[in-house]
């Protein structure tokens, strides 16, 4: 090995340090950061996750968008379960909410009157969920039933 190898071998780790420009302490102190900082993240709950495990439910007042039966169909009506709470919003739906339909039908006796339907489940005690919220209500329920008059 000629003595300019010899030189450029020696100097070589010289440089690699000057152009890192840290010490090994804060070389340590960013390595510690920076593995304190995965636990935090992998931790975190999304929103979604934490919604479908949840028994909070907002109501809807509108009709239209309000979970039916079927497209054009009777409404849903959801009664909380004995540990749950009406009087509160979002509503606290229990562990066992319960979910019913009355198909009060118009003066013409065919299409739903979802207005009625509307005023009844209120009126039960009950509320009416979104189509959205809905999905995420249904599995929960404990039983599905069809008021019969």
């Amino acid at each position: 090995m000629s003595e300019k190898q010899s030189n450029k071998q020696q100097s070589e780790p010289l440089r690699l340090k000057e152009q890192a420009g840290n010490s090994p302490e804060s070389s340590r102190r960013r390595l510690l950061k920076g593995t304190m900082a995965i636990p935090v993240i992998m931790t975190l709950h999304s929103g979604a996750a934490l919604a479908r495990t949840s028994n909070l439910v907002g109501p809807t007042q509108d009709i239209n968008s309000a979970a039916k039966v079927d497209p054009g169909g009777d409404l849903y009506c959801v009664h909380p379960g004995s540990d749950g709470d009406i009087s509160t919003i979002p509503v606290d739906l229990g562990t066992s909410p319960t979910a019913t339909v009355n198909p009060i039908k118009a003066a013409d006796g065919r299409t739903p009157d979802l207005q009625a339907q509307a005023t009844a489940c209120q009126n039960g005690d009950g509320i009416m969920v979104s189509a959205t919220a809905w999905t995420s209500v249904q599995p929960k329920l404990s039983s599905i039933s069809t008021i019969t008059t």
